[in-house]
């Protein structure tokens, strides 16, 4: 019998799930942001710079959440406190810490520019958030602080969501080991596996990780059906349509503040980022291609000019 059993809670089927009606609520835009996720991650992973960019988002997502999470369990004040804390102790548990794991993964990915852990840390103290980022974030709080019930939307929709994607994103990354930094003596496959921490949630494999699914599952049904109000499922069910399109907002930021500096600036970087997007992209207009063939033949003129020079 496989780990979810002959008998899934919830039930595809039951209605009166808040999880069902949390996926239910959210479809469209759930199918909206796979394929702008879809789209951006394909172009992300042809880019490490930029992939890496992201991962340091969601750092602070996820940093944002278990912080809130910690707290309810750790030093809940008000009696909605206490009853979100009865909710998340039964399903909760610190394999689906992310904030932890996506430290490790950036270890690997900003290696050349901070190799201790300490400096890097100080990176990520010190870093000025972007706005829709910042946005984000600042929502997660206020949320959690005044409705401590909204924990369960951010609990359900991002972290299921690493369940379900997870394995894929793996797989690509093993197939584009090429935009990863060199670090020390790894191979690439060993260097891709210690930089894939976020998601991973088990390391005894599919099994153990289909296990804790199902376990997260079986206890987030079992604690919020009786425990919550009506108002209170209508409520996380909107704060989880908001989590889609933070998702989007936070992706689209990211491409926007790449393309802004990418163009604004005359660099070994842009002409790289040029070359991607020609070898990978079957769609580019004629104008844009001449403009990327104008680049390229520019970017080598200036290389050979500053050789010769270094020569003479």
């Amino acid at each position: 019998m496989s780990v979810e059993h002959a008998t899934t809670i919830p039930s595809p089927t039951d209605v009166g799930a808040l999880a069902n009606r949390i996926n239910f609520q959210t479809r469209d835009m759930h199918n909206k942001i796979n394929a702008y996720m879809s789209m951006k991650m394909a172009f992300a992973m042809r880019h490490g710079f930029i992939y890496r960019q992201g991962i340091v988002a969601y750092y602070y997502v996820f940093h944002a959440i278990e912080q809130e999470i910690d707290r309810l369990l750790e030093h809940p004040v008000t009696v909605q406190d206490e009853k979100v804390k009865g909710i998340l102790q039964q399903f909760w548990c610190e394999e689906f810490r992310r904030s932890d794991k996506l430290v490790l993964d950036l270890q690997v990915l900003y290696n050349d520019e901070y190799p201790g852990s300490e400096q890097l840390q100080e990176f990520l103290d010190g870093f000025q958030l972007p706005a829709k980022l910042q946005e984000f974030v600042d929502e997660i709080h206020s949320n959690v602080q005044k409705e401590p019930h909204t924990i369960l939307a951010y609990c359900h929709v991002l972290y299921l969501a690493l369940f379900a994607g997870g394995r894929v994103m793996k797989s690509n990354l093993y197939r584009h080991i090429g935009l990863f930094p060199k670090f020390g003596h790894l191979s690439p496959k060993e260097l891709v596996r210690r930089a894939t921490n976020f998601f991973t949630f088990s390391e005894e494999g599919v099994d153990d990780e289909n296990r804790l699914r199902w376990q997260y599952k079986k206890g987030y049904e079992l604690a919020t059906r009786t425990e919550l109000t009506e108002a209170e499922k209508l409520r996380i069910i909107e704060v989880s349509q908001t989590i889609f399109q933070r998702n989007m907002e936070v992706v689209a930021e990211i491409g926007e503040i790449n393309r802004a500096e990418l163009m604004g600036k005359f660099s070994y970087k842009l002409i790289s980022f040029l070359s991607e997007e020609w070898k990978y992209s079957e769609k580019l207009t004629p104008e844009v291609k001449k403009l990327i063939v104008f680049a390229l033949i520019v970017f080598n003129m200036v290389f050979v000019y500053t050789i010769l020079r270094r020569l003479i």
